[in-house]
C-alpha cells in the first residue's frame, strides 16, 4: 500500500514538473516572438505590400482577429518578394486590410532571414 502511494505520488510530481515546463517555455517563446515583432516594427526598413488574400484564424487576441496575410512586398530599392504574415489586426482597421489594398510594411534580416510584420498591427 505504501508503495503505490509513493509511486501515484511521484508520478504526480513528474506530471507537475513537466507540464511547468511546458508553460514557462510557452510564455517565454510568446514573450520573445512579442519583443522581434516590436523591434522590427520599430526600427525595421519601411516598404510597400499589396495584400493578395486575407485569411482569419480561429484565433482572437483580446478581441481582434488573428489574419494570414498573403502579401507581394515591393522594397524601396525595387525587389519585389512574396511573404505570408500572420499577425493581429485591430477590428476597426479591417476594412483597410482587403484585397487589392497596399498597406505598409516593416522588415528586418533576422538569423539570415527576413522578417516582416504589418505597420497598423495590434501588438499586446
Amino acid at each position: 500500500m505504501t508503495t503505490i502511494i509513493v509511486v501515484i505520488v511521484i508520478c504526480s510530481l513528474l506530471s507537475a514538473s513537466l507540464t511547468l515546463t511546458f508553460v514557462f517555455r510557452t510564455l517565454r517563446t510568446q514573450k520573445q516572438k512579442q519583443s522581434q515583432r516590436r523591434t522590427i516594427l520599430t526600427e525595421g526598413t519601411s516598404a510597400q505590400a499589396v495584400i493578395n488574400s486575407i485569411q482569419q484564424t480561429n484565433v482572437r487576441i483580446d478581441d481582434n482577429p488573428e489574419v494570414l496575410l498573403d502579401l507581394t512586398v515591393t522594397k524601396q530599392d525595387g525587389l519585389v518578394l512574396h511573404t505570408v504574415v500572420k499577425t493581429v489586426i485591430p477590428i476597426v482597421h479591417i476594412p483597410a486590410f482587403q484585397k487589392g489594398n497596399t498597406v505598409e510594411v516593416k522588415y528586418m534580416t533576422i538569423d539570415d532571414e527576413q522578417k516582416f510584420e504589418v505597420v497598423g498591427a495590434y501588438v499586446p
